[in-house]
């Protein structure tokens, strides 16, 4: 072996420098390499836990100069299953003697064996390195401190690589279900409009047949299932426009300005009746979907008249700013305010804050905005005090 303090000196830089400037898989590659090559060791196994209980898998395998096909292997009965959330292990010669029934030692044509078990932050096992050779171990004691260096190293990575891992597949399994929620919810909504179309046209033929022929009570009763219907109508629809979202358009240039005049155009009828002023800034071009775009405006313009004080007339600025990565925009309005403690609440599908006597909707329109302004990579959010008109705020990511 090579000068002790310049063995430990090489260790060192290469956890400190080489270790953390190359992928995940050639650092482990490379730190087999590396310890059977100054160590001289005929094989180095990295190790992590298998799946299976009792087992662990390599996650390189070095053997005479070569990186491996990566295996697993049962540890009972081998010289790894006394050190996998135990202790450092170290044997210096006659291991096949030792472990008689371990298959691998002999085709490996093993005499000595060390090996040190790797820990997460938590104290839990994660795996082990090992090393073997086909002559006896005469420094024990200098590979030994070279494998406690370079353990902590390795035990962060396999901890981290765990990490990514789960956050993967957790980001796999939240997306499944998100495509199934969004897929029910389409199927659940589209199936709910027939019977429903059918509910009211049969309400209104029955008003019709029987008009004048019913008491005033079964009047009103008639009244309501059509009044019921139709709300349900507008949830369902509502309902697919949630589910739609970010599924139809593509994703090209977007001129706000003339999104924003094709809204107006839609709703002057609701304008004129209401005599809203709305001033409109000069907005950006930015990349998005226009068709959600457009929904976007138009409920936070609509809101803007509809939450409003008796015989007040709407006061609407649309605004935007430019910033360093996206474009913040402004609907400030006159309006009755929200209170403090129902800023979040707002943006809770179904979420009401009024009755729907005073008020009419559905609660899902803000969480359409939400929704839509989430798919352009921002976030949307109200300033508001209660009784003094409200700015809802969102951003528009430039990327």
């Amino acid at each position: 072996m090579k000068d002790y303090k310049k063995l430990v000196d090489e260790t060192l830089f290469f956890i400190a420098q080489k270790g953390w400037t190359i992928n995940e898989n050639s650092f482990y590659d490379s730190l087999a390499i590396f310890l059977g090559e100054k160590l001289d060791m005929a094989y180095v196994l990295i190790d992590k836990v298998g799946e299976e209980e009792g087992s662990v898998e390599t996650i390189t395998f070095y053997a005479n100069g070569e990186i491996k096909t990566n295996i697993s292997y049962p540890l009972q009965n081998t010289p790894c299953e006394n050190v996998v959330g135990k202790n450092l292990c170290v044997y210096s010669d006659n291991i096949q003697k030792l472990f008689p029934e371990d298959d691998m030692l002999v085709p490996l044509k093993a005499e000595s064996y060390i090996g040190i078990p790797l820990w997460d932050s938590e104290g839990k096992a994660i795996g082990l390195i090992a090393l073997l050779d086909t002559k006896p171990i005469t420094n024990a004691s200098a590979i030994e401190t070279i494998l406690q260096i370079v353990a902590v190293r390795v035990a962060h990575e396999i901890e981290r690589n765990n990490y990514e891992q789960a956050l993967l597949n957790k980001n796999k399994e939240l997306e499944r279900q998100n495509k199934e929620l969004e897929q029910f919810t389409y199927i659940a909504s589209h199936d709910l409009q027939e019977p429903l179309r059918t509910l009211t046209s049969m309400n209104q033929l029955f008003q019709s047949e029987f008009k004048g022929r019913l008491d005033e009570r079964a009047d009103t009763y008639l009244k309501f299932i059509n009044e019921s219907a139709k709300r349900m109508q507008m949830l369902v629809k509502g309902l697919l426009d949630y589910s739609k979202i970010g599924k139809l358009d593509n994703f090209a240039e977007v001129d706000c300005n003339q999104v924003v005049k094709e809204v107006l155009a839609d709703i002057s009828l609701t304008i004129n009746e209401s005599k809203a002023k709305i001033t409109i800034e000069d907005l950006p071009v930015v990349w998005g979907y226009k068709t959600e775009l457009r929904q976007l405006f138009q409920n936070l313009i609509v809101n803007a008249m509809k939450f409003m004080d008796k015989d007040i007339i709407p006061e609407i600025r649309i605004s935007a700013t430019e910033r360093e990565k996206d474009w913040l925009f402004s609907v400030k309005d006159n309006g009755i305010g929200i209170d403090e403690n129902d800023k979040e609440k707002i943006f809770v599908i179904f979420r009401r804050l009024h009755d729907r006597s005073k008020y009419e909707g559905t609660g899902i329109g803000l969480s359409n905005c939400k929704k839509i302004v989430e798919l352009h990579n921002g976030n949307i959010w109200v300033e508001s005090v209660l009784g003094n008109g409200s700015t809802f705020l969102f951003t528009i990511s430039k990327v």
